[in-house]
């Protein structure tokens, strides 16, 4: 997958989080909301795109907290998020998959659900 492709994608994948989240998770506000992974996309690629694995945060309790704070973090996670949520991505984590990222599959899947939020 080009560069250029994972940029559009990561694109869809913050349009929708903001959709469905409609605000930061941890503190409410509305403006500059970020993309923030659970399972960190370095790590776990392929679930970079994966939209369960993605919770909108506001640039300061992005940067500034969730990164800086795993164990609070993980912590107020678990009051989030729902635990059948967690423990399916922790499941995905945890499988090894050896199937490439299909852009176009995964770019209209996104759009799919984008639409979906948009009624």
């Amino acid at each position: 997958m080009t560069k250029a492709q994972k940029t559009n994608l990561n694109k869809l994948v913050r349009e929708y989080v903001v959709l469905r989240d409609k605000m930061c998770l941890r503190c409410g506000k509305k403006d500059n909301l970020h993309a923030s992974h659970i399972y960190p996309k370095g790590k776990y690629r392929k679930m970079q795109f994966d939209v369960e694995n993605v919770k909108a945060l506001c640039l300061a309790c992005h940067l500034y907290w969730w990164h800086k704070n795993p164990l609070e973090a993980a912590s107020w996670l678990k009051k989030v998020i729902s635990k059948a949520r967690l423990n399916r991505l922790k499941k995905q984590a945890n499988t090894i998959n050896k199937n490439k990222l299909d852009y176009n599959q995964l770019k209209s899947e996104l759009k799919i659900k984008i639409g979906e939020l948009n009624g």
